[in-house]
C-alpha cells in the first residue's frame, strides 16, 4: 500500500483579519433628520379655492331661481331634456335606454348651504310636479310611482323599439349656478 504524503490543511484562522493597533473605527452613517420630510409629508393640503361669487348682488328672487336646477324652470315640462332614437346594440343587448354621463342630479341646498330635497334618491321638484299631475294626488307615493313608471318606461321602450336619450337642461344661466352653489357651501364652511 502506498502512503500518500499529507499535505497541510488551510490554516482557517488566518482568513480572519485582526485590526492593526492604531486603525480607527469606521463610524456609522449618520441619521438622517427626516423631521422636515414628516412635515410635509403629513400636512394638510393647502388648497386654493377660485374666488367666490358674492351673494349679496342677488336679489331674493334671483338666488331662489339661481338655487335650483335649470331643469326646474317654471316654463320647462320636464326636469330633463328627452329625445327619442333607434335604439343600438351594446354587448349583444339592445340599449333602449341611454342616460348620459355628464346628466347628473341637481345639488339642492339652501341659503345655508344644507341639502333639501333629498330622499334615498333626489327628486327634483319638476319630476314631483310630474308624478302629482299623473297620479292626480297631492301627496302620491312617491317612491312607488318612480318604480312603476320606470318598470313601464323599460316596458314601452322595448316594446316600441326606440331609445331613450336623456341629457341634463342646460341654459344660459349654468356658469351663474355653478358659482352661487360654489359660493353657498362656501360660505357655510366658514361657519363651522
Amino acid at each position: 500500500m502506498m502512503e500518500l504524503p499529507m499535505l497541510p490543511l488551510p490554516d482557517l484562522m488566518a482568513a480572519k483579519k485582526t485590526p492593526a493597533k492604531n486603525a480607527v473605527a469606521k463610524k456609522a452613517p449618520a441619521r438622517k433628520d427626516l423631521s422636515t420630510a414628516a412635515k410635509v409629508v403629513h400636512a394638510k393640503p393647502q388648497r386654493e379655492y377660485a374666488p367666490l361669487v358674492d351673494l349679496d348682488q342677488f336679489s331674493e328672487e334671483q338666488l331662489a331661481e339661481l338655487m335650483v336646477a335649470a331643469g326646474d324652470a317654471p316654463n320647462r315640462k320636464t326636469y330633463f331634456d328627452f329625445s327619442e332614437e333607434a335604439p343600438y346594440t351594446r354587448a349583444g343587448k339592445k340599449v333602449h335606454l341611454e342616460v348620459g354621463r355628464g346628466s347628473q342630479m341637481f345639488d339642492y341646498r339652501d341659503a345655508k348651504g344644507r341639502r333639501i330635497e333629498r330622499t334615498m334618491v333626489t327628486l327634483p321638484p319638476k319630476l314631483r310636479e310630474q308624478i302629482q299631475g299623473a297620479t292626480g294626488e297631492q301627496d302620491p307615493v312617491v317612491t312607488t310611482a318612480l318604480i312603476a313608471l320606470a318598470s313601464w318606461a323599460c316596458q314601452e321602450l322595448k316594446k316600441s323599439k326606440r331609445r331613450l336619450v336623456v341629457t341634463t337642461a342646460t341654459d344660459d344661466l349654468d356658469p351663474v349656478r355653478r358659482q352661487v352653489r360654489k359660493a353657498i357651501v362656501g360660505r357655510q364652511r366658514k361657519e363651522r
